[in-house]
């Protein structure tokens, strides 16, 4: 099967491996490199899971738990009003909780170059709360959801809860929805 880069068009290699990793099963590893530096990387648990919501109170004995976010994982921190949604180009990853604040950051640190000032304002403040939350000043929630149950917050402490098939309903899950109701044949779709 020929995969081709969404960016370039470019023939690309899709790399796929199947590994058995703790707490999941067996796990498909899929990655997309292309010389125009576009990358996807995701992984599907190869398991039927029910959707889940994992949360954990921040400090700095939590700092090290595991995190494991899928393409279709929503972040929150409630106390700094940060939802962290899944879309299409959404990248699988594993991290710690401290990376995970990393990663905010970093995204927050992009606001300072725009030209809002409320905005450049309110990122500034809340980079000035995750660094007391790194440095143990602070305490907040970190909560995991997906609808999937392909993410988790893995350490002593956390909570696990299944989600109702209403609430995993409202969640995101980075995929692309086409509707096709109505289409009678693929000449309908292609036009």
């Amino acid at each position: 099967m020929k995969v081709f880069c969404p960016i370039c068009h470019r023939e690309v290699t899709l790399n796929i491996s199947v590994e058995n990793v703790p707490h999941f099963g067996d796990v498909m590893l899929t990655s997309i490199t292309c010389i125009c530096g576009f990358r996807h990387a995701d992984y599907i648990i190869l398991e039927v899971r029910e959707p889940v919501r994992y949360r954990v109170k921040v400090d700095s004995s939590s700092l090290f738990f595991r995190v494991i976010r899928s393409t279709s994982g929503t972040i929150r921190v409630p106390e700094l009003g940060i939802d962290i949604e899944p879309g299409p180009a959404s990248l699988a990853y594993v991290t710690n909780v401290e990376g995970v604040f990393h990663r905010i950051r970093d995204i927050l640190s992009m606001v300072e170059q725009w030209e809002d000032r409320d905005k450049v304002k309110r990122a500034k403040e809340l980079m000035t709360l995750i660094d007391e939350i790194l440095e143990g000043r602070n305490e907040v929630t970190l909560i995991v959801e997906d609808p999937f149950g392909n993410s988790a917050i893995i350490g002593d402490g956390v909570e696990r809860e299944v989600l109702s098939m209403e609430e995993a309903g409202k969640l995101k899950t980075g995929m692309t929805v086409i509707d096709v109701a109505g289409v009678k044949n693929e000449d309908d779709l292609l036009g």
